[in-house]
């Protein structure tokens, strides 16, 4: 049974029974509300409509609260003579990937669905450069040749011969308002809350992953605000610097939450043991195969409980320990009590001078950092790269904003990459409220100075929930780090990890610096740098590709190819 998939077509009759059967294999039921469109549906996505569309699958919030209609959802429309449009909501919407076969559209949630139906799926090379040049910025484009994902806030059109893509949310326009000082924390205090309570309100059970860190503990004072009952689950590694369960304890007690308690356990920790899923795009961290296990135990004491995750509080909440929020103050011509403020903030916020900061302004001032996606590159072969990434529909409508606000909008845009990568996750109900819709633009619109106030980062986040958590959490200035046993693994399993490195398929296509991972790999000892993070990457990537080069094989797309 997969309670959270998805399968439909349009056109392609020569595929209607094999998806039929498909469908039936996997527990999925057909909706009978569309024409031109046959589309099934697991039992675990909620079904609604509205007068613009014939079916709405998830979550769809539509009240006085808002102004605007968000949620986790997937909207379907069509008719006799009509196209048949499908949008997902921005930012959380639920997952949906397609291609054209046989005359028609393919529509999946899962790569699982496919298999049985005669489509061949095979890795787009093309797109692995791409990834290892420009990691973690996700683009319609996905690994497997002629298989594109609808991203969140767009709509596909479909009219029987040709399929069109655009945009329907930016997060632009909200990125150049600005809500000032007074209005900012309040509403972000009721903007959090009012959708955490939505997501709560639609569920009967939740388990909330408290890592004890200020994110997953704004999610849980929301919840104990409204009145939601609810677990939480927390996590130690051996290693000090994983261990916050004291966080998680005063979080816990503070909002009336029972917390189970467990140890990471090293054992289940294979880095070479490659995705437990398929998935149109890499996504599992080898390395948080121990968390998963975990968490995925403490989950499944509650069957059925809907997973809640303090996921994007860093990007959402503008973390930075950069000069750009003065940059930004004086990019927009702010009088000069807040520049000089920022300059404050952000030397006490880098543990630096005011003049160490001033210098750092200045360098900046006369020689400004490209805005454009960063390029992470280390240890590929960079000639065998991509110059510029792929392109994404938030690229334009960003020139008049200053750099800080663009850096928010790509950490933002960021962490969209990591939603369906846990897999204790798989197929179950996850939600991420604090990327809710109205969350994220409401922070968008706060200015990026206003996330330092005090030295602090996400400051406003910090004074908006300080009434309704423990001191020492709202106010702690570290966070855990998962270091030393990021560092432990890859030494005890780096002779697992150097066939996979060096004899894979990313290495006989000229994309890895062999030379340099090798040396790297014979090191006695890590000598303080972190590039074995990026090692473990590249080591996903492989296993990822070895996953799925089983799985079909068809040519490159005319649609990919005009990339």
């Amino acid at each position: 049974m997969m309670d959270r998939g998805l399968l439909g077509i349009a056109g392609a009759p020569g595929l209607e029974s094999a998806v039929a059967q498909a469908a039936a294999d996997h527990g999925l039921d057909r909706i009978d509300k569309l024409d031109g469109l046959t589309l099934y549906a697991g039992a675990g996505l909620k079904r609604s409509c509205s007068p613009a569309s014939n079916v709405i699958l998830g979550d769809y919030f539509s009240n006085e609260s808002f102004s605007v209609e968000w949620g986790s959802f997937l909207t379907f429309s069509s008719g006799p003579g009509k196209p048949t449009e499908i949008a997902r909501a921005p930012l959380t919407g639920l997952p949906l990937y397609w291609c054209r076969t046989g005359g028609g559209l393919l529509l999946f949630s899962h790569l699982e669905l496919l298999r049985g139906l005669d489509i061949e799926t095979g890795v787009d090379v093309d797109f692995l450069r791409h990834l290892l040049a420009y990691s973690n910025h996700r683009t319609a484009r996905t690994g497997l040749a002629g298989v594109e994902e609808l991203l969140p806030g767009t709509r596909l059109a479909f009219d029987g011969h040709v399929t069109q893509v655009k945009s329907i949310w930016s997060p632009w326009p909200h990125a150049g308002r600005q809500i000032y000082d007074r209005d900012a924390v309040p509403l972000l205090d009721i903007t959090i809350r009012k959708c955490v309570s939505a997501w709560a309100n639609e569920r009967q059970q939740i388990m909330l992953e408290l890592s004890g860190g200020l994110d997953s503990s704004i999610v849980a004072a929301a919840l104990a605000a409204g009145d939601h009952g609810f677990a939480a689950a927390t996590i130690a590694t051996a290693s000090p610097d994983g261990d916050e369960r004291r966080y998680a304890r005063a979080v816990a007690e503070r909002c009336g939450a029972a917390l189970a308690e467990y140890i990471h356990d090293d054992s289940e920790l294979d880095l070479a043991a490659g995705p437990r899923f398929l998935s149109p795009r890499p996504s599992t961290y080898g390395v948080l195969a121990g968390i998963d296990a975990a968490l995925g135990t403490a989950t499944a004491q509650l069957p059925g409980a809907s997973i809640f995750t303090g996921i994007g509080g860093d990007n959402v909440f503008a973390i930075t320990h950069s000069i750009l929020p003065v940059i930004d103050a004086l990019r927009i011509h702010e009088p000069i009590r807040r520049p000089a403020a920022a300059l404050r903030d952000c030397a006490r916020l880098c543990d630096v001078t005011i003049w160490h900061a001033a210098r750092a302004v200045y360098r900046h001032w006369r020689r400004p950092p490209a805005t454009g996606w960063p390029r992470e590159d280390d240890y590929s072969c960079r000639s065998a790269l991509p110059d510029v990434p792929l392109p994404h529909a938030w690229d334009h409508g960003g020139e008049r904003i200053p750099p800080g606000k663009i850096r928010h909008v790509q950490s933002i845009q960021r962490i969209l990459d990591f939603l369906d990568r846990p897999g204790r996750w798989h197929g179950r109900d996850v939600v991420a409220p604090l990327l809710s819709q109205p969350v994220v633009e409401l922070c968008l619109s706060i200015p990026s100075w206003q996330w330092v106030v005090g030295g602090r980062d996400r400051a406003a986040a910090r004074q908006a929930f300080a009434p309704r958590l423990p001191e020492f959490v709202v106010w702690r200035r570290n966070k855990g780090r998962l270091e030393t046993l990021c560092a432990k693994a890859f030494i005890e399993q780096r002779a697992r990890l150097r066939p996979i490195l060096l004899e894979g398929r990313l290495a006989r296509e000229g994309l890895l610096d062999r030379e340099r991972i090798e040396a790297y790999l014979a090191r006695e000892r890590l000598a303080g740098d972190y590039d074995y993070f990026r090692l473990l990457e590249l080591a996903d990537v492989e296993l990822w590709v070895a996953s799925i080069e089983g799985f079909g094989r068809v040519p490159t797309s005319l649609a990919q190819r005009a990339y």
